[in-house]
This record gives C-alpha cells, sequence and structure tokens, in this order.
C-alpha cells in the first residue's frame, strides 16, 4: 500500500500567510529529499472541510499517511482555520469521531504556537501515534536551528529556506528575551514527542467533586459572575433555563426562586450526585430541578425548550460548534445564551488601573468569606483539580472573543474581572437566531 507525507498549511487565518506557505513548501521538499521515494503532498487547507478532504482523498485513492504535518496558527485545542472574522476549530469530540488513514508506524507534526501544551499529546493518545508540538510561540526562521530573522513577505531572496520554529520570545520570556532572538542568538526550541499514553489520573470534575461542591455552595460568593448573570436574565418568572456545565447545581438554585424551571447538564457524575441531593433537599420550593448526565454535545431536550442558556466558568471545556448548534435548536425564539468564563492572556500596562482595583475588590471579598477563601485554596491546590487542569486547559481570551463575536454579529465580549494572567469575561449572544450559522463542523 502506497504511504504518503501530507504537509498541510494555513494562509488566511491571520498574517503570515504568504510565509507559511514557503515554510510548507521548504518542508515538502525536505520531506522528499529523506522519504526515499514516498510521495509528498503540500496543501492549503483554508476551513475544517478542506483538511477533511485531504483524508477523504487518500483514503478513496488506497494510500495510506506516512507523516503529517500542519503548518499554521493553532490555539490551544488544535489548528485554526478560516480567518480572524470567522475562526474555524475542531472540537476535542470532533477530533475523537474523525477518520485519519494513517499508516503503520506514522507520525504527526503541528508546526505552530503552543501545540506541546494540550493539543499533541491529546493527538497522540487519541489516534495512537507520537506526535510532535511546540510548547513556546512559534515564528518564522531563516534557520532550522536557531532564530534569523525572515521577511515580512517572504523567506528573504530566491531559493532561500524559510522555517516555523518555537523560541522564547517576548510574549513568553519578556523583554530581554526579545532583545536575545533579534540578535540572532535565541536557539530554536526542539520539537517535543508525545507518545500515545492513556491519561495519568481522571480528567473529569469526579475526583473533585467534593472539594468543588464544599468551595461552591453559594454560588453567589462568584459575585462579579452571579451579578451579571443576574442582571442580564430576563425579568420574568416562567422562564426556562438550562446550565451547561452546571456542576454541583449551585446557579440553578440560587435561581429556582425567579425561574419556572431549570436544566442543569454535566459530563461529571460525580457532581452531578452532588446537584441532585442539594435540590432534593428544598421540599418547600416550587420550581423543578432536573439533572442530567451527557457523554457528547447533544443535548436531551425537545427543540425550543429554554428562554435562556447559560454556560458559567464551563464553556471553555466545551465543544463550541457542535454545542452552539444544539443550544439554537432547544432555545426558544428570542431565547439568549449567557457566557461567563476565565481566559488566559496578560494583563496590559494600561490596565493597571483597573487591575489594581479589580485586586482590592477580590482581596476585600476573602476577607469577607473566609471559609470560601479556604476551600479555594485547597481546591486549586490539590493534584486531582491540577490534574484536571492539565487536560482541560483554559482558553486564550482572543480564541473566546473572536469565536464568540463571530457567531454572533453585533455582540461583544465584556471583561468582568483582571488578573495578572487572566481575566473573568462575560457574553450575551441576544437573540440566539441572530447568531451566524456554521454550516462548517465535522459532518
Amino acid at each position: 500500500m502506497t504511504e504518503v507525507i501530507v504537509v498541510a498549511y494555513t494562509t488566511r487565518y491571520r498574517k503570515g500567510g504568504p510565509q507559511f506557505q514557503i515554510v510548507a513548501e521548504t518542508l515538502a521538499e525536505e520531506r522528499k529529499e529523506a522519504a526515499l521515494g514516498d510521495e509528498v503532498v503540500a496543501r492549503a487547507v483554508e476551513s475544517k472541510r478542506e483538511f477533511l478532504r485531504i483524508f477523504a482523498e487518500t483514503k478513496a485513492s488506497g494510500k495510506r499517511i506516512k507523516e503529517l504535518h500542519f503548518v499554521g496558527h493553532s490555539g490551544m485545542y488544535g489548528p485554526m482555520f478560516g480567518t480572524v472574522a470567522f475562526p474555524e476549530q475542531f472540537s476535542p469530540y470532533e477530533w475523537e469521531t474523525m477518520e485519519i488513514p494513517f499508516a503503520d508506524g506514522a507520525t504527526a507534526y503541528f508546526h505552530c504556537c503552543r501545540s506541546a501544551r494540550w493539543f499533541a499529546p491529546f493527538f497522540a493518545r487519541t489516534f495512537n501515534i507520537p506526535s510532535y508540538g511546540y510548547f513556546w510561540y512559534t515564528t518564522f526562521s531563516r534557520s532550522r536551528s536557531r532564530y534569523h530573522r525572515a521577511s515580512s513577505n517572504g523567506s528573504g531572496g530566491p531559493g532561500q529556506k524559510l522555517y516555523t520554529i518555537g523560541c522564547k520570545g517576548r510574549k513568553s520570556h519578556g523583554l530581554t528575551a526579545s532583545l536575545v532572538k533579534f540578535v540572532g542568538l535565541m536557539p530554536a526550541e526542539e520539537m517535543k514527542l508525545f507518545q500515545p499514553q492513556l491519561p495519568s489520573g481522571d480528567v473529569s470534575y469526579n475526583k473533585v467533586a467534593e472539594l468543588y461542591d464544599q468551595t461552591f455552595a453559594d454560588i453567589k460568593v462568584r459575585s462579579d459572575e452571579w451579578g451579571w448573570i443576574r442582571n442580564h436574565l430576563p425579568r420574568r418568572r416562567d422562564l426556562k433555563v438550562l446550565d451547561i456545565g452546571c456542576g454541583n447545581g449551585a446557579l440553578l438554585r440560587e435561581l429556582s426562586d425567579s425561574i419556572e424551571y431549570g436544566a442543569g447538564v454535566d459530563e461529571s457524575e460525580a457532581i452531578l450526585e452532588r446537584a441532585k441531593a442539594r435540590a432534593s433537599s428544598r421540599p418547600h420550593s416550587t420550581t423543578k430541578l432536573d439533572f442530567w448526565k451527557i457523554d457528547s454535545p447533544s443535548l436531551p431536550f425537545q427543540t425550543a425548550t429554554f428562554d435562556v442558556v447559560i454556560s458559567m466558568m464551563s464553556f471553555r471545556y466545551l465543544d463550541w460548534d457542535p454545542l452552539l448548534q444544539e443550544v439554537k435548536r432547544v432555545t426558544k425564539p428570542g431565547g439568549l445564551l449567557l457566557v461567563v468564563d476565565v481566559v488566559t492572556v496578560p494583563v496590559k500596562l494600561r490596565e493597571y488601573p483597573r487591575l489594581l482595583m479589580d485586586k482590592a475588590r477580590t482581596w476585600l471579598a476573602t476577607k469577607r468569606k473566609p471559609e470560601f477563601s479556604q476551600n479555594l485554596r485547597r481546591l486549586v491546590n490539590h493534584p486531582d483539580w491540577k490534574t484536571m487542569l492539565k487536560y482541560n486547559p483554559i482558553r486564550s481570551e482572543h480564541e473566546m472573543r473572536w469565536y464568540l463575536e463571530s457567531r454572533f454579529p453585533g455582540r461583544q465580549m465584556q471583561t468582568l474581572n483582571i488578573a495578572w494572567n487572566s481575566r473573568i469575561v462575560a457574553f450575551d449572544s441576544g437573540p440566539v437566531e441572530i447568531g451566524v450559522e456554521a454550516n462548517l463542523t465535522y459532518p
């Protein structure tokens, strides 16, 4: 059976498109020289469908992929396609249900930013092949071994090779690293290899369900998040609310006196047991609360059931496009999607006054609720919590912003609280029917 080397690359998602093409062509030419007769295919892929088409065509021709290379931009959860105006990214569920015709002994290489932090190890265990990625941000270089600046629109000269390398720089190590980089002394990061292996521990909330329940028994300890949700809920007592990633059900319990019906869904069976137990201890409440376990981006509800869908501190874990289709299906016309979550982004100099005010407010809140502060420290320092975060990392601020604002044109993400390297953000979709249909997800 014929084996092929596939080099897929993007040119449109963000800046650097012409350079990505040259990097891919350089890589393809070098693989041809080293492959001893194997076919090498280099192709620009600007959407998820185009990426999938490579695999379908390879399989239909009776061939198998010996090496898969991706050259381009990536987010925490893997390669990015489309454009910033309408970004596309395969969700974990889509990768897990995807068929790629790999040959025996195949390998995968992801020549893109931060691909070693989550995606490369995920890909390795999902497809059972060794996978490579970069831990640091990537840049263009005329040298494969250290940073040598390339021109902004090409490789720097006829026949000049160009590479994407990972290396330390201003984003990761400040101005000193940036100076070392631009004088040509910064060595390239060696691509990190990940062998197929199962996660080392429970990657869900099951192991930390008890600690989480103790910490967030009262949802109002998340004062900024709770206040924003209350302000964005319609002032009606006949509301039917769906909480996606409901955890221990604290949000629905707090809302129960002002809504008609609440349903919560979550992947963690252990934490749902706590939600059900706490709901059953409310004998005087007239609001019915139901909790459901889900294992895929499919919601167990009839079409047009809910007035409001909320995702509080869970959207980062979800399968965005597949789930958004389901959210639109189960939400009534005029209904809302409310998202509140934490994202990663370093604080900017102009944001320091806001940072200091938010830090002061947070400190005062911890002093008013010492038991919550103690429980929170126990939770975030627990080894099982750290394991869960390792396999479910926090998204970057721009990933979530570009996604939500592209799917609901005219709506903007808000910042509720700023920390040194993260912040709490919120998004109100407006009537869900204004959302753009993303008919580009996994078939």
